[in-house]
Formats: structure tokens, C-alpha cells, sequence
């Protein structure tokens, strides 16, 4: 009788001990546009966030808090900036959770911080690169991707590789939407072109950011006869521009941003429409560190890793690492983890170099490549350390 209330006594003090130990979930919300004109891009980064999070869950979770478990709560903002705030406020006060990530658009993202900056939350912006959310204005943003100064370098970096292939190239049409990315976008654009003497910007054209045709913008486009056209824009307006310009006969050189002319699904959207664009991007898949993260998105989800799938995925590696070294869950303690928090080149999935945050939550190891879509594939072809294929110039008369 001894030994079995011995027994049953050291049972409960065991059973006490794990109860004790074992860790509740850690809630962390993600806002994206799920639906509407924007939920490709959103789809795509809530997608990467879910892998992520599989991902660490599946490998002991929180490890340094009692292995505890990550709960995703997500937050659809219906591609709306009013719903972005909406669900933001409902994910900070209803569902309690420690950190925030997204959205997809600098139009929702930039509200959302505000929101988190109101309830001194933890944000984490994984793809849009309003500079204004790393000015210093904020103090609760992290931005774990490129600012618009990074793509409007890359765009001149595209720019001078295309002078190297052929120096005749030099009239310049600049696309842009109507909605704060564009804008910011253009004004940097107008002012660094205004400094190039070897190159005549002979249109600079906006578009309506929620058009469903892009004809009449690339009429005005073909009209000013440019060599090569930087178009600035999303998936969906990627789409609409090389319709138009197939309909118009038009053939010029394309520098796109990332997610107007370097997703893979522009291939599987509009086929030959968006042959040989040049896109500069923080993301590519064809090098060698994002293979296996490519890998094992296309089997969860049957679709290829794209730039957003990536962004949302890599930001939310940088979430997780931070709250698995903070002393608590407190927001503060959350903070002070992400101003520590480093990622080497060798952990790297995007373009960056590494990941380090400065004092106004900015990466500074930030850096772009130049793809293009070549035949089936779409391809690295800047720089030239990173390159896998060579870039190339077709005939631009013919489709």
C-alpha cells in the first residue's frame, strides 16, 4: 500500500511539473487581402506566413518557452485600407494577439502601423517598401523587405545593363499608378532620371491603381515611341499592362518592379504576354538558398513560391525568432528582441545580404536582383555574382 501511494504521489508531482511547464499558444496575427482586386499579393503573403509557421511549430516550436505552440489569427482586409484598421483592431483587442504582420499594399500597411503604433503592438511589414514606415516616425514597425529608393536603384541598374547590351536604347516611357506607391515611386523616378543625360524620358504616364483596363494608359505609351518602358505596379496590373500592349502591337523592353513583371504566375496567367520583362525584385527563385523553402511551398500548396509567398514567409522566420529569444511576451519584450535579432547571409531566402534592423526598424541589409522571364522559365540575370542566366534582348518589334 506504501508503494502504491508512493506511486500515485509521485505521478501527480510529475503530472504538476508538466502542467506547469508546458506553455499555452502564443497568438500572432496577420492582415492581408484575402479577397478583392489585391488577394493575389495577399493570398500569397498569407500563404508564405503559414508555412512558416507550420514550419516551427513542427520542429518544437517556442523552444526557449516550453516549446509552446504558435496560433495563426488571420485578418482579411478585403483590399481595403479601412478593413486593414478594422482588422487590425479586432485581432489587438478580441483575439489578443502579441505581434502583428502584413499587409500585402503600402495603402493597407500604413494605416495598420498606425494602428499598432495606437496599441504599442509589435508590426512587422514583410512586403510593402513605404519608406515612410522606417523614417523614424514609427517606433513599433519592423520592415523586414526593400524601401523605394532600393527598387528605383535596381530599376537604374536594369537600365545600365540594358545600355551595356545595346547603347541605342535610350527613350524612357515610366508607368505608374495613382495610389501612394506609385507616387512615391514616380517622384523618385522623375528625379534620378532628370540627372541621366544619356537617357530621354519621353512619357511618364499614371494609371488608375483599381483599372480593369490599362488600355488607353499604354496608347499614350506606344505614342511617345520609348525603347523601354519601367512599368511600377501589382500582379494584376502586370497582367492588364502586357494584354494592352499585345492589343496596341506594342513591343517595347519592359522593367517592371517585382510583382508586376517578376511573379512566376504571370507564365501560367498570360503566357508569351510577358516574355523577356525584365523585373527588379527582392526575391528569386532560381537561387540556390530559396529552393528548398520553394520546395516545400509548391507541396503544401501547389503553386510556385512567388515574391509575396517569399516576403510573407521570410518576415514571419523574423517574427518567430524574436519571440522565441524575448524574456516574455510583452510587448516590450517582443521589441527589444527584434532590435537584436540577425539573420546571416547563409539563412537568407530574399535577395538581402542579411538581417539586421537599425534604431528606425529598417534592414540594412537590403538588396535587389534583376530577373527575367526567358522562354518558360523565369530567370536571375543581375548581378552577376547571383546571375544564373545571361540577360537578353530579342527583337522587340515582334512579339
Amino acid at each position: 500500500m506504501k508503494r502504491m501511494v508512493g506511486f500515485f504521489l509521485s505521478t501527480t508531482v510529475l503530472l504538476a511539473a508538466f502542467n506547469t511547464n508546458a506553455a499555452d499558444a502564443v497568438k500572432v496575427g496577420a492582415v492581408y487581402a484575402l479577397t478583392g482586386p489585391g488577394a493575389v499579393g495577399g493570398g500569397d503573403g498569407m500563404r508564405g506566413t503559414e508555412l512558416a509557421i507550420e514550419e516551427a511549430n513542427a520542429s518544437g516550436g517556442l523552444k526557449n518557452h516550453g516549446g509552446a505552440q504558435i496560433e495563426l489569427v488571420k485578418g482579411d482586409s478585403q483590399s481595403k485600407p479601412v478593413n486593414a484598421v478594422g482588422e487590425t483592431e479586432r485581432l489587438i483587442n478580441q483575439d489578443k494577439v502579441v505581434l502583428i504582420m502584413g499587409a500585402a499594399t503600402s495603402n493597407e500597411t500604413v494605416p495598420l502601423s498606425q494602428v499598432a503604433e495606437k496599441y504599442g503592438i509589435p508590426h512587422i511589414n514583410t512586403i510593402p517598401q513605404q519608406e515612410s514606415m522606417t523614417n523614424g516616425s514609427l517606433k513599433w514597425t519592423w520592415s523586414t523587405t526593400l524601401i523605394d529608393s532600393d527598387y528605383v536603384a535596381g530599376i537604374f541598374h536594369a537600365l545600365d545593363m540594358i545600355h551595356k547590351l545595346d547603347p541605342k536604347k535610350t527613350k524612357i516611357a515610366v508607368l505608374c499608378p495613382d495610389n501612394e506607391y506609385g507616387i512615391e515611386m514616380g517622384k523618385q523616378l522623375k528625379a534620378q532620371l532628370a540627372d541621366r543625360k544619356d537617357l530621354k524620358v519621353v512619357s511618364f504616364i499614371d494609371y488608375g491603381a483599381a483599372a480593369q483596363d490599362l488600355l488607353q494608359p499604354a496608347l499614350k505609351v506606344k505614342a511617345s515611341q520609348p525603347d523601354i518602358v519601367i512599368q511600377v505596379g501589382y500582379f494584376r496590373a502586370g497582367v492588364l499592362a502586357s494584354k494592352a500592349y499585345e492589343q496596341l502591337d506594342f513591343h517595347p523592353i519592359v522593367i517592371g518592379t517585382g510583382g508586376m513583371s517578376g511573379d512566376p504566375k504571370l507564365r501560367k496567367e498570360i503566357g508569351k504576354l510577358v516574355a523577356w520583362q525584365f523585373a527588379v525584385t527582392p526575391f528569386s527563385a532560381d537561387l540556390p538558398a530559396a529552393q528548398k523553402t520553394g520546395a516545400a511551398f509548391e507541396k503544401k500548396f501547389q503553386q510556385p513560391l512567388t515574391l509575396n509567398s517569399a516576403l510573407g514567409y521570410f518576415g514571419t522566420k523574423v517574427a518567430i525568432r524574436a519571440l522565441d529569444s524575448a524574456k516574455s511576451f510583452k510587448p516590450a519584450d517582443i521589441a527589444d528582441a527584434l532590435r537584436k535579432v540577425k539573420f546571416r547571409k547563409d539563412e537568407m531566402i530574399t535577395s538581402s545580404d542579411y538581417i539586421e534592423f537599425d534604431q528606425n526598424g529598417r534592414n540594412k541589409g537590403r538588396d535587389t536582383t534583376i530577373t527575367q522571364f526567358q522562354g518558360d522559365k523565369l530567370v536571375t540575370v543581375w548581378p552577376p555574382e547571383k546571375a544564373t542566366a545571361k540577360p537578353v534582348l530579342k527583337n522587340f518589334n515582334t512579339p
